[in-house]
């Protein structure tokens, strides 16, 4: 081989040298960020499921125990669900039905708890009104106890 065409070899190689660090960083990027986002969003559906599932839970249970119940005190026990679940101002809704006459001793009442919780990053971007979001429901029944207590 010539001095020319050793040179140019070496030349050839030294154009690669150091892209693969370059095609990792990009590479894991471009990877991470959606398996975080995807991370953090499972999170908090696992975390508003939960909250919902209790929140109906006291409810129902609120109901069964109280003869006229009360729906400010339901919403109160449902914001403190939420809150220890780090959802602070997820808007939630309860309704009640009952199988039977409602409040006597044996029937059944069921609460049904509904929240919509919205993706995150996504309130910054179109405001908290009009972001995208899931709705989670949750129902619990139980029986009403006798004597109203």
């Amino acid at each position: 081989m010539t001095e020319p065409e050793v040179a140019q070899g070496v030349a050839a190689d030294d154009a690669d040298e150091g892209t693969a660090v370059i095609e990792f960083v990009f590479a894991s990027i471009v990877l991470l960020i959606p398996v975080i986002y995807l991370m953090l969003t499972l999170s908090q559906l696992q975390a508003a499921s939960y909250a919902t599932t209790s929140a109906a839970m006291s409810a129902s249970r609120i109901a069964a125990r109280d003869a006229n119940p009360s729906e400010a005190r339901a919403h109160a026990v449902a914001k403190m669900h939420f809150a220890d679940f780090g959802l602070r101002d997820a808007p939630t809704s309860i309704t009640y039905s009952c199988a039977g006459p409602c409040g006597q001793a044996g029937s059944l009442v069921t609460a049904r708890v509904e929240t919509k919780v919205s993706l995150p990053g996504f309130p910054l971007l179109f405001g908290p009104d009009r972001s995208p979001h899931i709705t989670l429901r949750a129902n619990h029944t139980d029986v009403v106890a006798a004597g109203g207590q």
